[in-house]
This record gives C-alpha cells, sequence and structure tokens, in this order.
C-alpha cells in the first residue's frame, strides 16, 4: 500500500511539474507585440482627391476554415478545422470573390492566416497578395502561439494570424496598434493579442484620410475587453478627426453597431451577447451598416438558414466629414467564411 502512495504521488508530481514546464515553456515564448509598431513607411506615397469617392470592402474570412457545415469548438460545437480538399474549395471561392471585386480602392480582411496549423500553413496573406494584381498589402499580427493546445482531442496547435490591408494606393504610414488589454494569465498565453491596422494617406486638401482595419476582442465574459478596447478606440478616432483628418474604420466589431434593429434579422437574431455600441462614445459620427442582411453566424453547428442564430457585428464608423453613398452586404449563406463581406461607398465632406 505504501509503495502504491509513492508511485501516485511520484505520477501526481510529474504531470505537476510538466504542467508547469508547459506553461512557463509558453509563457517565456508569448508574443509580447509593442504599443505601436511601423509596418510600412513610404518614401513616395499616393495623394487621395477629396472630390472622388472611394470604396471599401471590409470582410473576416475566417482563415477559410469556418465555411458553413463547421461547427466550431470556441462556439460550443467540436470542430477545429475542415478536410483540406474542403479547405482549397473555401480559399479559392474566397479568392475568386476578391478577384470580382477588383474595381474597390480598399480591401479591410481579418482572420487571415500567415502560418497556421488550421489552414494546412499556407500563407494566405501571400497567396491573396499575388491574386491581387496592383493593389499594395499590409499585414498586422495579432494571433501568435507556437501551439494553442485546445482541444485536448485534436489541438489547434501552432497559429500566426491577423489582419490585412490591400490598397490600390500607397499610404504615407502604415502601423499596428496594439489593445492594452487582455486576459489574465495564463489564458492570454493562448489568445489573441488585438490590435488595428491604421494607413494614412494624404488628402488633397491638405489633410490626411485614416483608414483602420479593426478585429475587436470576442469570447471575454460580460464583454468587460471590449467596453476597454472601445473607449480607447474612441479616444485614438477622435483625437484624429480633431486634427481635421477624415476617419474611417471598418472590420469585425464583436459588437453590434449603434442604431441596430434587431428585429430586422427576425427570429434567428443571436441576443445570447447583444453588445451595443453606445452613442455617446462617437456623438455625431456615422454607423455605415446594411440592415438587411446579417454579416455572422453563430458556428457551434452546421449552418441552416432561419435556425442557425445570426447577427450583424461587421460594419464602418465615420467621423461626420466622411459620409456614406452606399452599404451593401453581400449575403453568401455563410458558404466558405462565417462572416459576409460588406462593401461601401464613401465620400469626402467639405
Amino acid at each position: 500500500m505504501g509503495r502504491f502512495f509513492k508511485l501516485a504521488l511520484c505520477g501526481l508530481g510529474a504531470v505537476v511539474l510538466f504542467f508547469c514546464l508547459f506553461l512557463l515553456y509558453f509563457t517565456l515564448g508569448d508574443y509580447k507585440p509593442q504599443p505601436r509598431e511601423l509596418l510600412f513607411n513610404a518614401d513616395k506615397c499616393d495623394t487621395l482627391d477629396v472630390t472622388k469617392p472611394i470604396s471599401v470592402l471590409s470582410w473576416n474570412i475566417g482563415y477559410a476554415g469556418l465555411d458553413k457545415d463547421m461547427d466550431f469548438f470556441y462556439d460550443g460545437g467540436e470542430m477545429v478545422r475542415p478536410s483540406n480538399a474542403q479547405y482549397k474549395k473555401n480559399i479559392d471561392a474566397i479568392g475568386r470573390y476578391l478577384e470580382s471585386k477588383n474595381n474597390t480602392d480598399f480591401f479591410l480582411i481579418q482572420e487571415i492566416d500567415e502560418d497556421a496549423k488550421r489552414s494546412y500553413g499556407q500563407n494566405q496573406v501571400e497567396h491573396f497578395s499575388n491574386l491581387l494584381e496592383g493593389y499594395h498589402s499590409y499585414f498586422a499580427l495579432n494571433y501568435n502561439v507556437r501551439f494553442v493546445p485546445l482541444p485536448v482531442t485534436e489541438p489547434m496547435g501552432r497559429v500566426r494570424s491577423g489582419l490585412a490591408a490591400f490598397s490600390k494606393f500607397v499610404p504615407s504610414v502604415a502601423e499596428r496598434y496594439a489593445f492594452p488589454f487582455n486576459f489574465d494569465w495564463p489564458e492570454r498565453v493562448f489568445m489573441l493579442d488585438r490590435c488595428f491596422l491604421m494607413m494614412r494617406f494624404p488628402t488633397s486638401d491638405n489633410r490626411e484620410l485614416v483608414l483602420i482595419d479593426t478585429h475587436n476582442s470576442a469570447f471575454d465574459d460580460g464583454g468587460k475587453i471590449r467596453k476597454a478596447e472601445l473607449g480607447y478606440f474612441c479616444d485614438f478616432l477622435l483625437k484624429e478627426y480633431s486634427k481635421g483628418n477624415y476617419v474611417i474604420v471598418g472590420g469585425d466589431f464583436n459588437q453590434c453597431p449603434n442604431g441596430i434593429d434587431e428585429q430586422a434579422l427576425g427570429c434567428s437574431f443571436d441576443k445570447s451577447e447583444f453588445h451595443v455600441i453606445p452613442d455617446s462614445l462617437l456623438y455625431g459620427w456615422n454607423y455605415v451598416f446594411d440592415m438587411s442582411k446579417p454579416t455572422n453566424r453563430r458556428a457551434d453547428m452546421p449552418y441552416v438558414k432561419g435556425k442557425t442564430k445570426v447577427t450583424l457585428i461587421d460594419f464602418f464608423i465615420t467621423s461626420p466629414n466622411v459620409s456614406a453613398v452606399s452599404v451593401c452586404t453581400d449575403n453568401l449563406e455563410f458558404e466558405n467564411s462565417d462572416h459576409n463581406p460588406v462593401n461601401a461607398i464613401f465620400k469626402f465632406e467639405e
């Protein structure tokens, strides 16, 4: 009996030691980005003509892995990634869609992988850069983990992913700004380091267009991190507008826009985490979205129209000196991503 107890104690000690070494290894290798990082600085940039409208498309492509048949484990499903064949169908379909929109001035893309097991190691940034001829690409890393150990039965493994912007115009600068909030240790070691990608373009009236691609936090219980991020983000936007600049933000906010009409999306509207951006944070600014179509589905089950919960968390925010000429969500029925793309045309106001 004493020997068995000693063996059990040694076994338990070995497990505890392994777990501690495991956490130490990943903690020491944790990605710690700077608050502000320069991605690109132009010797010669393009000047935007404020008398002409610009077109912007925002899309969370879900690393070409969250197609209509995916029930994702983070959302309560079981799967981590699709089959290799399905992944190839998804990445090809997303590429064809973007190519069909080659009259668009700017693409703002979220959840695009640079090197990840979940997307079979393909560099998606490079892939789309090659497809989109005539565009300049900029990438901001927001998920850089050596090994995600969940789910235990089929770990997600290596992830290197982020935000990408594809622009027909050369900015004066492109930068990564870190959101200064994250989960507590040790959870933060395996979670995203949220950020936004900002590009500056001089304009013909001696101001600047500040164009931003963002992907705000999700999976935070009660939305505390999302609330803190928004406060920081809105301060940044208001500061830019106070300089006289034009500001356009697009992306996946993981929150609903101010002015949303939940009834318009019908009985399948997802109210489980119904966070709306307060109007008081950006009073007088414009929330630009297409209320007739959802932009995101819950991925806890394969998509079934009218049954799967949907919401609207992908949209644009513009400063008062920028107005929307049009906005349209292309309802792709979540065929190749758990988000739908949102297209908009904007004009500069005097």
